[in-house]
């Protein structure tokens, strides 16, 4: 007997733009219809492998002979999903948020083991949780597509996700990037909405920047004492001490009377090279380096989160 299909007068579904002709299943996410190819997801994903191995009842509505599939997820990140299973990137390439957010979530929901594994080594690349990763990074992103707002974004997709390691610095680099006022209403993006972050999150933001604060005041106080410079065998005691006084003015000023944040964890300042001598540039370096690698290990607590071994063993 032939399979009574679609219902003439039904109008809340939409045909779009993914119409494989020899399609043999469809997919309808969000009033969005999708017609695909079972062994393309079975290939992909383990879950549409199991789904396919039972036989689906024979008297199931249907449109063009397919069976419909009925999932709760947004239909923007299955189109970008199903452009990513039918016409895969470049692995070289630098994908934008979007895509990278609709392959994790997906990869992760549906066992899409391929897209899930690239996402998340994406931005365990970019945001590490290994202190020598973090020191021989780039100054730009290099594995995903930047645009205004993408450290809260991907810090919400982290949380999400379970992109534990990640989670410290991505924090970090949203305090960096933008005044606390600015995360608490939003991050305005360049087409004009925000990104932004759950309630719960903007608090551990307010209490990490204290924390933060207080921690990078505490570990830049040799610039304002005498413990450090001018070291005992300073080459010119008189010009670095004026240099001395001049570094904590900068610390001090660099965001208009905020901290500078950067000063946490940051390599050592370039503008701050030669302008001590030699003895006390390398003294100032060390404490400075010393500091930073503590600032490092506290990273995690200052978010209220586990110790990075923790997080590292956390899925």
């Amino acid at each position: 007997m032939e399979q009574p299909s679609e219902p003439p007068g039904d109008a809340t579904s939409t045909r779009s733009e993914i119409w494989m002709p020899y399609g043999d299943i469809i997919l309808q996410v969000q009033g969005t219809q999708f017609r695909v190819n079972r062994d393309v997801l079975a290939k992909h994903s383990a879950v549409f492998h199991d789904l396919f191995s039972v036989p689906q009842p024979p008297n199931e509505v249907t449109v063009e002979g397919c069976h419909i599939v009925q999932l709760s997820d947004s239909a923007e990140d299955w189109v970008l999903l199903l452009e990513f299973l039918y016409d895969p990137f470049d692995p070289k390439t630098t994908p934008e948020f979007d895509l990278l957010a609709a392959m994790l979530r997906l990869g992760k929901k549906y066992e899409i083991s391929r897209a899930e594994e690239d996402s998340v080594s994406r931005i365990q690349y970019e945001f590490p949780s290994d202190f020598q990763a973090f020191n021989d990074l780039d100054a730009d992103m290099t594995k995903i597509k930047y645009h205004r707002g993408i450290y809260c974004d991907l810090l919400r997709l982290a949380y999400e996700c379970g992109v534990y390691s990640s989670i410290p610095l991505l924090a970090f680099c949203c305090l960096r990037t933008d005044k606390l006022e600015t995360i608490f209403k939003g991050v305005r993006r360049s087409d004009g909405s925000s990104a932004t972050l759950p309630d719960d999150l903007k608090l551990t933001m307010a209490l990490a920047l204290e924390r933060i604060a207080l921690f990078q005041h505490e570990s830049l106080s040799w610039l304002r004492t005498a413990s450090v410079i001018p070291h005992t065998a300073c080459q010119s005691k008189a010009r670095c001490t004026e240099q001395q006084h001049s570094m904590a003015r900068v610390v001090e000023q660099d965001h208009k009377g905020q901290f500078n944040l950067g000063y946490t964890i940051d390599q050592w300042d370039d503008r701050w090279t030669g302008m001590l001598c030699p003895v006390c540039d390398a003294a100032a370096e060390g404490v400075y380096e010393l500091n930073r690698a503590k600032g490092w290990e506290l990273l995690p607590g200052f978010f209220g989160l586990p110790q990075w071994e923790e997080l590292r063993n956390l899925v």
